[in-house]
């Protein structure tokens, strides 16, 4: 899965949950926004001893950037059956990796993974394509990263998806698991795909190259992977990675207000969109938080908008976040053709979906406030009405009473139902990224970052203190990157988190790639017809550094091998 500022409603689950669990967003963008891919054979025809090979048998740079990706047609409801190509398995883990003796007090979990199309694995110049799973359950990745798939046979590649501690199946635990938060963080999680990838090594019985994909919190991930790991993982595609905008980068300030001037571009002419789209929205926005002031503007609005509950609107911060997270998400999902994946795999936004939001706004609305508030009604549905059935907003969901003293199975469900996606845990613990907006440069009232409400919010929820500056800490921003190597940063134009990443290039191995046209990671995702040509560039020149890294891994180990005979 988001942190937000000013009146924007505090870091707790926002009512406004359009579908399923907040894996669509998998950062934080506003405090009161709801906080974002078997086999049949068996592995023991991937155990062959490693060859010292006196020629690496390898494509060419410009055939590895031209190789015809692998197809792997969609069934008639536009999915993909791929999971039939995995087989899914778990690895014992520590659950503190990092105690002197070795061992957790608390003892392991089990943590899943997915091994992928093995006929692909080659023992002697092949190589490992790794998912660095992120905040939900990692089948939501191993069913949307197309540049993995499509191209593992040319590289000879065993695929690997991993999923996170604490999200999907990896829960540790079970229902005890809110008394237990403190083993949720990035380090754990990088410590479990570090001891995953050895153990693989060990079953495969052979050293060969591991190349990381990740978007968004994943590709966050994979580049702190790669920094931390360099001897385990060769390289990182990391999409759409927002890796520069914490507190305390003295070469890099955090930019509050990027993501929500990147949101408004997308509903921009250039973007696109229609024409009186920023200037009508801005407008309808700036009418409903006004009418949201008084009671009889309250309940006026909750019939315009035709909320489902006529409590639903208790303050201006509501409207802020209905508007906050259809937008963003929208921005986030603005994808050339239909895709559920920002839905959570659940229905289909429509292709470009901004520019179908934007189309109530095309008219001139004069002075007709009621038109206007109308307008954001049938706008915002894009994302709250995807499946075109619902017949108001925000149906209610069931009523639980929680009951800390019950410690009932049903209980503690209710209580992690609660709490909603465990990645606002992590933004309290280290992750703390929080939104503003000026309303100049972009659509929304403007608002400030407000930290001890965001620190208030944090302890209520999870029980832990806000460490603003702790990511530069632990990370080292923009001055580390600069010291490290073999990673690709790709961001889109059109994905709000663009702004919050890397998009000069900081040295011939740490490299960006800008997507024009492009939503969030939309390179890693499957080949398809109304891809922009910036996508197709950009995987071109993604593929071309995977080849790179895999050559210099087995020149190095020939350069070696050559040394001990």
């Amino acid at each position: 899965m988001p942190l937000s500022s000013g009146e924007r409603a505090p870091m707790l689950p926002s009512k406004y949950t359009a579908i399923g669990s907040d894996v669509r967003r998998p950062l934080p963008v506003a405090l009161g926004w709801v906080a974002l891919v078997s086999a049949a054979l068996a592995l023991l025809a991937l155990t062959t001893t490693f060859n010292s090979p006196t020629s690496i048998p390898s494509l060419t740079t410009q055939e590895a950037i031209t190789a015809t990706p692998t197809s792997f047609p969609t069934l008639p409801d536009g999915s993909r059956d791929l999971l039939s190509l995995c087989e899914e398995k778990f690895i014992t883990q520590s659950l503190d990796h990092f105690r002197a003796d070795g061992k957790s007090s608390e003892g392991t979990f089990e943590m899943r993974y997915f091994v992928c199309s093995p006929e692909n694995f080659n023992p002697t110049n092949g190589s490992i394509f790794f998912y660095v799973g992120n905040e939900a359950d990692v089948t939501l990745y191993l069913n949307h990263t197309g540049l993995m798939w499509e191209n593992a046979a040319a590289f000879n590649a065993l695929i690997v998806f991993a999923e996170h501690r604490y999200f999907g199946k990896s829960v540790p635990f079970g229902l005890d698991v809110l008394d237990h938060m403190e083993f949720l963080s990035t380090q754990q999680a990088m410590a479990d795909y570090a001891v995953l990838i050895e153990q693989l090594k060990s079953d495969l019985s052979t050293d060969v190259p591991v190349i990381g994909f990740g978007g968004s919190y994943g590709g966050m991930l994979g580049t702190w992977f790669r920094m931390k790991y360099p001897h385990i993982i060769d390289g990182i595609i990391a999409g759409s990675a927002p890796v520069v905008n914490f507190f305390g980068d003295p070469d890099h300030p955090a930019d509050t207000e990027a993501f929500n001037r990147v949101v408004t571009f997308d509903m921009s002419e250039d973007a696109g969109a229609a024409k009186n789209c920023i200037p009508n929205l801005r407008r309808a926005l700036n009418t409903a938080v006004e009418m949201s002031r008084t009671k009889t503007g309250r309940k006026e609005l909750t019939e315009l908008l035709r909320l489902c509950d006529t409590d639903s609107l208790q303050s201006s911060d509501d409207v802020i976040s209905i508007a906050s997270e259809a937008y963003g998400d929208l921005a986030m999902g603005n994808y050339p053709y239909p895709t559920s994946y920002i839905m959570d795999g659940k229905v289909d936004l429509p292709g470009y979906p901004m520019r179908a939001a934007c189309e109530p706004f095309a008219g001139d609305f004069g002075d007709d406030k009621t038109a206007l508030v109308s307008a954001f009604r049938e706008s915002i549905a894009v994302y709250y009405n995807a499946t075109k059935t619902e017949s108001c907003f925000f149906p209610a969901a069931p009523v639980h009473t929680i009951n800390e003293s019950d410690t009932s199975d049903a209980a503690k469900q209710v209580r992690i139902d609660h709490k909603g996606n465990f990645w606002g845990y992590l933004e309290c613990s280290e992750l703390y990224m929080p939104m503003s907006s000026d309303g100049v440069n972009d659509v929304f009232p403007a608002t400030a970052v407000n930290e001890s409400q965001d620190d208030a919010a944090c302890f209520e929820q999870w029980g832990v203190h806000l460490k603003p500056r702790w990511a530069q800490t632990e990370f080292g921003g923009m001055k580390a990157l600069r010291a490290a190597s073999n990673i690709i940063f790709s961001n889109g134009n059109f994905d709000p988190w663009s702004g919050l990443g890397v998009l000069e290039s900081l040295s011939p191995s740490v490299v960006a790639v800008p997507v024009p046209g492009g939503a969030h990671h939309l390179d890693l995702f499957f080949t398809h017809p109304l891809d922009p040509p910036a996508v197709t560039e950009a995987r071109k020149t993604e593929l071309k550094f995977v080849r790179q890294w895999i050559d210099e891994f087995y020149a190095f180990k020939q350069e070696v091998t050559a040394t001990d005979l």
